[in-house]
């Protein structure tokens, strides 16, 4: 892979920037005395945005170097955050929300791409499963120093957050390669129409394009429940026991580093070794298992030993399920693969936040059970999808 480690080392401190402002949202929606189902439409119009872009952007990915969707998308965020930050009205956030996650769309996009354009195909799982552990170690570290700092004061959080992003993709336009060596033809029309979700990712073959498609709605599932599972956490933190961010940082900068030592060891073990159709129903059934028994913990130090297990679980099945969408592509289908890859992300957190902000005003746990549930559902989706 080319210029790996600087490529890892941009990626964290994308995920470092990108994840300052969570730990500090049910802060600041508080602050502004907005509904408590606000965190789960602001984050669910944020995923709109990757839904909406992540196919778009990877039609364009065939024509546009990585380095480049990398960099606007890194800069755009930061610009977004901007509206964010000063917007203390439910219309101006949402709008920030919605910009943040179209760039997040192209940033994403650019990042799986330049994976798959510049691995050889036996290091492409591996150099998937490095990716996910930076994103979700630095993503969690992010947490932790967001959850700091926003103890002092929130806008100094925003502020680090802005200046880092856009610093970040500076150096993403400027250090890394270009991935493509022939590229196609630019054609807006061609990509404008990927927003349709009719894609024809192979006409051909039509078993590969049924398991394909069933392997994309397992990526929905995974992100619906993850997402109604996180987004209720935080939130639940602040308003059940009434703990500061710092707490809220503090976990999850626990769970990085427990997130780090499962993947480079567990994870990397399973994407190498085994047969991911038969071992990722395993780890989906254990994220459900544990997801679930948060319901029934009877004290907080349970309660945040159930989350750390999970979370060490989940952070394991990301490049499982990536890399089983990965190897269902062909050179010609890849971007568009990646791109859809991501839009099924995207939309699973669309309904996730979105339903765990309507459920946990009826009842605080509802989302944590509909978590567990889209889980088991996967599971028993890929378990279907092997006999087939």
């Amino acid at each position: 892979m080319k210029k790996k480690f600087t490529f890892l080392a941009l990626i964290a401190s994308f995920n470092l920037a990108a994840n300052y402002a969570h730990p500090i949202t049910p802060a600041y929606f508080k602050l502004w005395h907005l509904d408590s189902a606000m965190f789960g439409y602001a984050f669910a119009v944020m995923s709109l945005g990757m839904f909406l872009g992540s196919p778009f952007f990877g039609e364009l990915a065939k024509s546009i170097n990585a380095r480049i969707l990398m960099a606007g998308g890194s800069i755009g965020y930061s610009l977004a955050q901007v509206l964010f930050a000063l917007g203390h009205t439910p219309g101006i956030i949402l709008w920030g929300r919605l910009l943040a996650g179209i760039a997040c769309g192209a940033f994403f996009v650019g990042a799986l791409t330049y994976i798959a354009n510049t691995s050889l195909a036996d290091e492409r799982g591996a150099n998937l499963t490095l990716n996910a552990t930076v994103q979700t170690v630095f993503g969690a570290l992010g947490y932790f120093i967001g959850g700091i700092i926003g103890s002092f004061d929130l806008m100094w959080t925003f502020s680090l957050q802005i200046v880092q992003l856009f610093v970040t993709g500076i150096l993403f336009y400027f250090l890394l390669v270009d991935d493509l060596a022939n590229p196609e033809k630019l054609n807006l029309k061609k990509a404008c129409q990927s927003l349709t979700f009719i894609p024809r990712l192979a006409p051909k073959d039509a078993p590969l394009s049924r398991l394909l498609w069933g392997l994309l709605g397992v990526s929905v599932l995974t992100f619906l429940g993850y997402t109604a599972f996180d987004q209720s956490f935080n939130y639940y933190l602040k308003d059940v026991f009434d703990l500061s961010s710092s707490y809220n940082g503090t976990f999850k900068g626990a769970v990085g580093l427990i997130s780090l030592v499962a993947n480079m060891t567990f994870g990397m073990f399973l994407v190498k070794k085994t047969d991911l159709k038969r071992s990722t129903p395993v780890i989906l059934g254990a994220c459900a298992l544990f997801m679930g028994a948060v319901l029934f913990s009877p004290n907080l130090l349970i309660f945040f030993s159930l989350n750390l297990v999970f979370y060490a679980f989940y952070a394991v099945s990301v490049p499982m399920v990536q890399d089983l969408i990965t190897n269902q592509a062909t050179p010609k289908t890849q971007s568009t693969v990646l791109g859809f890859y991501q839009a099924s992300q995207s939309f699973g957190r669309i309904i996730g936040a979105f339903i765990a902000g309507i459920l946990y005003d009826l009842n605080n746990l509802i989302p944590f059970s509909l978590g567990a549930v889209s889980f088991l559902i996967a599971a028993l989706v890929i378990q279907f999808l092997k006999k087939s």
